[in-house]
């Protein structure tokens, strides 16, 4: 029997990053009746297929759509209209998930992903449930999809998201600025001179950090170009993911690269590399945010998508912790314009004053009833 649960979603790779760091902080603190799953596995077949990919295919082909429906959806006017639609599709396809709440209920369930988290509140509704819902909202702002007076606990990324869950009516006492939860490695002391001798990288020379995310995505390969043409000398690492055909088009540019350059697949020790890194440049998704606050290395973020990246930018910008590029052409003269001025440090500074550790161990804390959020 496991009296807690944290449930996370194959949409992308970031909401199950959030929960196996919280998982991983209930390890440490000796607590082995603790679930960890992806919710879609307790759905319909063809929801769970469908789910992901979706996702996947329109933020990669049609941002603009993806946008355009995560700000409309964000309307609490048309949400509520839309709202009994998002019910009724939750319900019919997320039977084995009821089924497994009903006959397991555990006493407190934590979430990645706003999708169970709505299962559960109408569940709690309805008084089939007294479980304890604890929402880790895995960006730097809210989304009407995160919101139900059913939650007892929103874990969140900075004062900034809670500021904005307040003024969609969330009360004080039911919100704890914890952090995103990411893995602690991340936010540890590194050998770094070590790090760099393994990576085949020079001590002393700037160092760019180019990070396509699990599965690559991006204009990767034109911003390694642009970089390569660049005038000041530093060295670049890129990381293409699971993406086979990216990786080997930019090995073959940085083959033939004026500029030194290590070009990986899908690697596990991108804290590492964030450790040796001067600025990474990626998208601003929630979990590579909060990955590169932990390791305290700047941004350069890369044409961020409408919604919830653009949201998570407009946290560093308002922060003054991150630069940001709309082409890749702009490459060359953002990282050098930072690299030849003070600016990177200054923004090095900004992004110290905004890095929140230790997050998944509050929250385990507030599941344990250590800590609750109070107004």
């Amino acid at each position: 029997m496991n009296d807690t649960v944290i449930f996370y979603a194959t949409a992308g790779i970031g909401h199950k990053k959030a929960a196996v760091a919280v998982k991983e902080a209930f390890d440490k603190a000796l607590r082995k009746d603790v679930l960890l799953a992806d919710v879609l596995d307790y759905t319909s077949d063809f929801f769970r297929l469908s789910y992901g990919a979706i996702y996947l295919f329109l933020i990669k082909h049609l941002p603009t759509i993806w946008g355009f429906c995560y700000y409309v959806l964000d309307n609490p006017v048309v949400y509520f209209f839309l709202s009994p639609i998002r019910r009724l599709v939750n319900h019919v396809n997320s039977g084995k998930l009821v089924k497994f709440l009903l006959e397991t209920k555990p006493k407190t369930v934590i979430v990645t992903h706003f999708m169970p988290s709505e299962v559960i509140a109408h569940l709690k509704k309805k008084g089939l449930l007294s479980t304890r819902l604890i929402s880790v909202i895995t960006d730097y702002r809210s989304h009407s999809f995160w919101l139900s007076e059913y939650i007892d606990c929103y874990a969140v990324g900075s004062e900034h998201t809670k500021e904005d869950l307040e003024r969609r009516g969330v009360p004080p006492g039911k919100i704890m600025v914890s952090g995103i939860p990411c893995a602690s490695s991340f936010s540890k002391e590194h050998d770094t001179e070590k790090i760099r001798r393994k990576e085949g990288l020079q001590s002393g020379k700037p160092t760019v950090f180019v990070l396509g995310g699990g599965f690559g995505i991006g204009p990767i390969k034109r911003i390694v170009m642009n970089l390569d043409r660049a005038r000041q000398d530093f060295q670049v690492i890129v990381v293409c993911g699971y993406n086979a055909k990216l990786y080997k088009e930019v090995k073959k540019i940085a083959r033939f690269a004026g500029h030194r350059f290590r070009v990986y697949g899908f690697i596990d020790n991108v804290n590492e590399l964030m450790a040796i890194s001067d600025v990474l440049v990626s998208k601003s998704g929630g979990i590579t945010v909060t990955e590169a606050l932990n390791a305290e290395v700047p941004m350069i973020v890369v044409r961020p998508i409408p919604g919830q990246e653009m949201r998570n930018y407009g946290f560093l910008k308002k922060n003054k912790a991150a630069a940001k590029i709309k082409r890749p052409e702009d490459i060359v003269r953002v990282v050098e314009d930072l690299i030849g001025s003070g600016e990177l440090k200054i923004l090095r500074e900004n992004v110290k004053k905004i890095r929140l550790v230790g997050s998944a161990e509050k929250i385990v804390d507030s599941a344990l009833m250590r800590t609750i959020p109070r107004a």
